[in-house]
């Protein structure tokens, strides 16, 4: 079984480091965003990426994911009034997301995959959520040397993430290995059919 996220090191999520290589603004990219989509961010932790992604929805909505209630409180400290609004926070439990099926134009994974890619029933929520034709977009620590992130024997490689995503019943639609978009982070993006 995969690794569960030790909420103790939360601080790790905000480090300078982590943030240059994967900085917010390349994941609010990376969703193709026109404003008032639907997007859940599964697996927010403590929102750095949650918060850059709300303020590009100024007429959308943004579900963050979590499952660890000190990630998911250091997050709803973390929004303003204005992106709370925009913004529902959901501690799953046991991976249920009360939400309707295919409510998601965009859902995003962060640093998240690594964590629970032998949990079918998280993978199948993430399915459930997105719409036909919606864009499922994995960002994942690359199994490369780095100074910052998980050990090696704690990652997957893109050829691991291609199976998973395939396993989900979605279509890749590109895939990018470390040093193309990211220095250390594999990229895939998929649809629902």
């Amino acid at each position: 079984m995969a690794d569960a996220f030790d909420h103790t090191h939360a601080p790790r999520l905000e480090d300078p480091v982590r943030l240059a290589a994967l900085p917010p603004a390349a994941i609010v990219e990376l969703l193709r965003l026109a404003g008032d989509e639907t997007v859940v961010d599964y697996g927010a932790g403590t929102g750095v990426y949650t918060v850059a992604v709300a303020a590009a929805l100024p007429h959308g909505r943004l579900i963050a994911v979590e499952a660890l209630p000190q990630l998911a409180d250091a997050l709803r400290a973390r929004l303003t009034p204005e992106l709370a609004a925009r913004v529902e926070v959901v501690e799953t439990d046991a991976n249920e997301v009360p939400a309707p099926a295919g409510v998601a134009d965009r859902v995003i994974m962060v640093d998240v995959l690594h964590h629970l890619y032998d949990e079918p029933a998280a993978l199948a929520q993430v399915s459930r959520l997105l719409r036909p034709g919606g864009l499922f977009v994995v960002v994942d620590w690359a199994d490369v040397e780095r100074p910052v992130g998980p050990p090696l024997g704690h990652v997957l490689g893109l050829a691991r993430v291609r199976e998973i995503v395939a396993g989900m019943g979605l279509v890749e639609l590109e895939a990018h290995e470390p040093g193309t978009l990211l220095p250390y982070h594999v990229v895939l993006e998929a649809a629902r059919p």
